[in-house]
Parts: C-alpha cells; structure tokens; sequence
C-alpha cells in the first residue's frame, strides 16, 4: 500500500463507529499471502476495524468481507478506497440518499440475489461504478455484490468471459457493461422469476440460512420450483438436509403445493442411493396421503434394506398421523 493510500484511509476512516467488522478470508490460493499484507495495512491505517481473519481449506480466491455482506475480491487502491471505506460503514450513514424508484426495485426483490462487478486498477470507469453499486448493495439487503479485480484475478474473468470493465454480471448469464444502466438492472432484478433459478443458486441460499425465505417464494408463486427436486435426491446429506427443510415449511403451510413434490420423487426414486432413499420416504411421509400409501406399503415389505424398510414405516405412520388428526 502507498504511504498516499495510507493517509486517505485515514482521513477517509476518520468518521467510521467503533468496532466496524470485516471478514478477511485466506485460502490455499497464491494471492492469499498479498491479502494478507493488504489486511494488515489497512488495520494499520485504521486501528479501530474489528479484521477478523478467516482460514479456509479451499482453493478459492481470498477475499474480504464487509458486515453488510459486500465481498471485495480485490485490493483497493486511490480513488478506490473511497468505495471500501463507505462499504465499511453501517447503512444509512456516510451515504448520498438512493433515488425513489431504485430503492423501490431493492425493496421488491423476492429472494436474495448476488451480482458480480468486475473492475481493474487503470480502468477510469471503474470507481464511480464500484461506489454507485456499493451504495445499492448497502441500500438493498436483498442486494449482494462481489466486486472483482479481474487483473488480480484472470481466472475468475475467463470464468464469466469478462472482456471490457466495469461489468457486471448476474446469473452468469446477464451483463451489462461500460455505463451501466442501472435502473434497468434493478428492475431485472426486482422482476426476475425465482421459479428461475438453477439448483446451484438455489442451494446457494439454502445454505446462507434463507430456506424459510425459498419456502415463502415458492409459497408466493404457488408451485414447487423443479431445481428442488434435484436437491431433495443430492447425494451430498447436508444439501438434502437444507431442502428438506424447505419442503417441511412449505408443508406445515401449504399441504396440497407440497404434495406437488411426490410425482418427482417417485420417479427418482428407484436409481437413489439407499440413504438417498431413506430421506426421500421421509419426505414422502411429510407430504404424501392416501394415494401414497401403496408405494409405501410395497417399501415397507420388500425392501432388502432394513433401515429403508424403516423409514418407509415412518412415512405410513406419519400420514396416518396426519389422517387422524385432520379435521
């Protein structure tokens, strides 16, 4: 860091609250060692930051990490501090007001949603693209953002076939880049469709602890979203795990939408796994009724597995449970 970055941290930082958090992430990447040197220096520039450093066993780019979720996948340096900084701080301070209609595109956005903002060191556009966007992400807690430096990271720009910045990039799939239009991105954003998403993104916020917020969506649209379905028979337990969970809030609520689930699972349900199996019964059990029990029945008795067996038994009396109990 040059001694002029130092010094416009610290005047930049003079104004920041006490005890301001941010995650620095170190991984087995090569760059995590210059990372680490950047975290210090700026720990050094602004002693009062709460640097939490984070080791990680994986081959990820480090990064660092705001308390609003704003991840920095690169090193910010001159005019770029400037968006660092105002990242730093909680939302509604140190911040010029977002106009009306924007703030209404974040406020209509049903499910979380990440964007990437790929920037470079000698890019003249750069900097007013990273403060405008880190101002929604903050403005917007449905709004997550990644700004990349795809000069320090190549790889990552191969990956989303960057070839100008600033870009940005939703779903890998859209991108907008130079000058930005930014009140047309937001209303892609507020009025994309989440039955839309693939499995991978919908995982992804199954395991940011947002499962009751997938639930709701699909609660919301009143139809199950199919990438469920491939996460109900993963054969990784704590992705199943995760859409099981959303398939019990969306039962407790909403029976009949759940019970939208049992075709697919039936059809699946032959080339699983028997631990795969095993949950899938179970959900088969939260969801299923009358019309269920036959499959269940033939489970039950011919399965050479006796833990399937088991669980096959538990779905027929859970939905007796439910038959007994029903009005």
């Amino acid at each position: 860091m040059k001694p002029e970055d130092h010094e416009r941290l610290q005047a930049l930082g003079a104004d920041l609250p006490p005890n301001i958090r941010l995650r620095l992430v170190l991984t087995r990447h090569d760059l995590s060692d210059r990372f680490q040197d950047y975290g210090r220096q700026l720990h050094e520039a602004l002693p009062g930051i709460d640097l939490v450093t984070v080791v990680e066993d994986i081959s990820e780019p480090p990064w660092l990490e705001t308390a609003a979720g704003i991840r920095f996948q690169a090193l910010p340096e001159g005019d770029k501090l400037d968006s660092l900084i105002a990242a730093l701080f909680p939302p509604g301070q140190d911040e010029a007001p977002i106009p009306e209609m924007q703030r209404k595109w974040l406020e209509q956005m049903a499910l979380p949603v990440e964007i990437r903002l790929f920037i470079a060191p000698a890019c003249p556009f750069c900097p007013g693209a990273l403060q405008q966007w880190v101002a929604l992400a903050k403005a917007g807690p449905r709004l997550r953002l990644a700004v990349i430096d795809g000069a320090l990271f190549p790889e990552m720009a191969r990956e989303d076939k960057i070839q100008a910045v600033p870009t940005l990039v939703l779903d890998r799939h859209l991108r907008w880049s130079g000058r930005i239009p930014v009140d047309a991105v937001l209303e892609q954003l507020a009025t994309r469709d989440p039955s839309r998403l693939d499995s991978a993104a919908l995982n992804g916020l199954i395991k940011e602890g947002l499962a009751s917020q997938v639930a709701q969506a699909m609660l919301d649209k009143g139809h199950l979203f199919p990438p469920l379905f491939d996460l109900l028979t993963h054969p990784e337990w704590p992705v199943r795990l995760g859409a099981m969970v959303v398939m019990e809030t969306i039962a407790a609520v909403n029976p009949r939408l759940a019970a939208e689930v049992l075709p697919a699972l039936r059809q699946r349900y032959d080339r699983q796994e028997d631990a795969v199996k095993g949950d899938v019964l179970y959900i088969m059990g939260e969801t299923g009724d009358h019309r269920t029990v036959p499959f269940l029945e033939d489970v039950a008795a011919h399965s050479s597995n006796p833990d399937v067996c088991q669980a096959a038994r538990e779905a027929l009396a859970s939905i007796q449970q439910r038959r007994e109990s029903a009005p």
